[in-house]
């Protein structure tokens, strides 16, 4: 699954693509998908099929046209709230960190850009699949792994502090059937919470975090929401048991599963 954004610009901003130029995207795009189609062709991976899937979308556009929606939203609107808005989202959004040249990577890599440059793009929901890689907590995607998963919370991090007006939903998956030990997840909380920092919305309460306006809620730099899916299960470090609640209450980050509505939610 792949997220698509239109963007409507006039004739002065349009850009012309010249195919022979081999340091343009359009040439690099090609250049990929000629490396990546036969490493992915006939790939099986979450029940799908991939045959010479590109891995770059089909469509060039600036990656910073609106970073700061959110912000320019709340000045024309000043008690706009999260419960108005349509969060656009990207789906396994870390996973671009999965080596192209991998096989079934054209099913698995279900993003081509940075989360830093998703969130440029607009999108203010990330959902992040991880398990444990040794000492480290990765991401993944089914079989796949990608890179460390801090390097998404830096990714979040810069952007917070660039754009101190807008407001990130990171949903944090565990991916299903993938190793992930209690002290493997232990370290992911407080990867979280180190690297997030003063940056997290901690107030257990759903409805005052979709009914106050976002020029309140980003007061102080609050400025990411962090819910978990998978986390819980068998969830016990030096006789702690890591409930719902003890997590909640301890590091500030809540139960998608009580706190997100969502179709696909229940797809492995």
């Amino acid at each position: 699954t792949r997220t698509t954004n239109l963007n409507l610009i006039s004739p002065e901003q349009r850009v012309t693509f010249n195919p022979m130029d081999f340091t343009s995207r359009y040439c690099r795009r090609r250049v990929e998908s000629a490396v990546t189609c036969p490493s992915a062709a006939l790939g099986f991976n979450c029940c799908q099929f991939a045959c010479c899937v590109p891995t770059i979308p089909a469509i060039d556009f600036p990656i910073s046209l609106h970073p700061d929606w959110m912000g320019n939203l709340v000045q024309s609107r000043p008690d706009i709230t999260l419960g108005d808005m349509v969060i656009p989202g990207t789906h396994d959004s870390g996973s671009y960190s999965i080596d192209s040249l991998n096989l079934f990577s054209a099913v698995g890599r279900t993003q081509n850009v940075s989360v830093v440059e998703q969130l440029h793009r607009g999108a203010r929901m990330l959902d992040v699949r991880i398990a444990g890689s040794g000492n480290n907590v990765s991401i993944v995607h089914g079989c796949l792994k990608g890179g460390l998963f801090e390097r998404v919370l830096d990714d979040i991090t810069l952007f917070c502090q660039d754009f101190p007006g807008e407001f990130v939903i990171l949903h944090v998956v565990a991916e299903y059937q993938r190793p992930f030990t209690s002290a493997q997840k232990k370290k992911a909380l407080d990867i979280m919470k180190q690297s997030l920092g003063d940056k997290l919305y901690v107030e257990d309460d759903l409805g005052k975090l979709l009914s106050t306006p976002v020029k309140d809620l980003v007061v102080g730099g609050k400025q990411v929401c962090v819910m978990l899916k998978r986390i819980y299960d068998d969830f016990e470090v030096d006789g702690v048991t890591y409930s719902e609640a003890y997590i909640a209450k301890e590091y500030g980050f809540f139960s998608a599963e009580k706190w997100l509505e969502n179709k696909w939610y229940n797809t492995r």
